[in-house]
């Protein structure tokens, strides 16, 4: 009986092996087909939108993450609106992520947040908003988180408390990026204007700051007084960088610095031959340059609107150096031919030295015999000083003729 058993499990077995195997054949036969088709429609799709098929596999095997962006909301825009109409301007709005936080009337006077809320439910204004509406609510609260960012506070004191509060919360966010990377940070602050309160800070993570005693021979405490005297009395605090000098100097180290980083090499502009210096030479661009500015050398700028208009763009990433495509770098080339071509100058001569033509004469040092001769001003008879004096006159001159005769 078990014998039988046995051999028919065994049947069993052999029966659902061959089963299998040919679900799992019909399986791969239905896959390839689906593969040749995925194939064939994907060459469809790339031919008719002339794109290559693995750009729309790609897209096709793309993923899409979405996030909370930390930007503005309409909800915080409306209720900045409604507290503005409720109170009549005389608030002050701070916005801490989703938290809202009024105050300006007396105690037991201003509305709280919830009220605030309830009001804006039921007014019937928020309720169907168009599109134009809804972007002119986020303008204004973009508007006033820029100016409340940008504005000088009243006195020194809430300047302090401001550069402290934010301090405190970098170092923070540096002693928990040093935790999960090990990264050695060192940051020094200091006060931009001889009458600012804010005293000088010094931070480090882990012994960072034994760098600057082993390897500087300078204490923390040093560096940062230092640093508040060149900021507040060598002329570069932030008053005098504002000046037309100062412009034109950040200006024209943001250009040569990115250029550096880009070409991987220690060069600056030539703006008078940069069409074939840079352009031709790197295969780079500058683009975004802004538009009424003459393109020239940020040092022969005078207009301060149009420094600061070149500022601004070089800091937001308008005007960036870009690589051109090899495309562009012929165009560029056979402009350039075109222009030599037909008579017009292409490069610049450099200006030409005053001592042009002239030929270098290189003459050996001169060698002076030196006179042996000294004076004694201890010599109290007149007649042998007088002596000595025409003996040192003769020998004088006549060491003066053999120097003559020698060259």
């Amino acid at each position: 009986m078990e014998k039988e058993h046995c051999s028919t499990h065994a049947a069993s077995r052999q029966i659902s092996a061959a089963q299998w195997k040919d679900h799992n054949i019909l399986l791969n036969e239905a896959i390839w087909s689906l593969a040749d088709e995925f194939e064939a429609k994907v060459q469809v799709i790339a031919t008719t939108h002339n794109i290559t098929h693995e750009k729309v596999k790609k897209l096709l095997g793309g993923h899409k993450y979405y996030w909370n962006p930390c930007g503005m909301q309409l909800a915080n825009a409306i209720i900045h609106d409604k507290v503005y109409e409720v109170n009549e301007g005389k608030h002050l709005l701070f916005s801490f992520g989703s938290s809202l936080h009024m105050t300006g009337h007396a105690h037991g006077e201003k509305l709280t947040l919830q009220q605030i809320r309830d009001l804006v439910r039921v007014d019937p204004k928020y309720q169907d908003m168009t599109q134009d509406e809804k972007d002119e609510l986020l303008c204004a609260l973009t508007e006033y988180w820029a100016l409340k960012n940008t504005s000088v506070r009243a006195t020194n004191s809430a300047a302090t408390c401001d550069a402290q509060s934010m301090l405190e919360h970098v170092f923070k966010i540096l002693d928990g990026l040093a935790l999960c990377t090990g990264v050695y940070i060192c940051l020094f602050a200091t006060c931009g204007h001889f009458y600012d309160s804010s005293q000088p800070f010094w931070y480090g993570t882990d012994n960072v700051m034994d760098f600057w005693e082993d390897v500087m021979d300078l204490e923390p405490d040093e560096v940062v007084c230092k640093m508040e005297q060149w900021a507040c009395m060598h002329g570069k605090n932030i008053e005098e960088w504002n000046s037309v000098e100062g412009t034109q100097w950040m200006c024209a180290c943001i250009l040569n610095s990115g250029l550096c980083v880009v070409v991987k090499k220690k060069i600056q502009i030539n703006f008078i031959n940069f069409d074939v210096a840079i352009k031709a030479r790197y295969g780079i661009d500058l683009l975004g340059w802004p538009e009424g500015i003459p393109f020239q050398s940020p040092h022969t700028i005078t207009n301060a609107e149009h420094l600061w208009t070149l500022h601004d763009a070089l800091k937001a990433g308008m005007c960036h150096w870009a690589y051109m495509s090899r495309q562009q770098c012929k165009q560029h080339q056979n402009q350039l031919k075109e222009q030599q071509n037909a008579g017009e100058v292409v490069r610049k001569p450099c200006k030409k030295h005053s001592n042009a033509g002239r030929k270098w004469c290189h003459t050996a040092p001169r060698r002076l015999l030196k006179s042996a001769v000294t004076i004694d001003s201890s010599l109290e008879d007149n007649s042998s000083l007088e002596d000595d004096i025409c003996h040192f006159v003769s020998s004088h001159a006549l060491n003066t003729r053999l120097n003559h005769e020698f060259l």
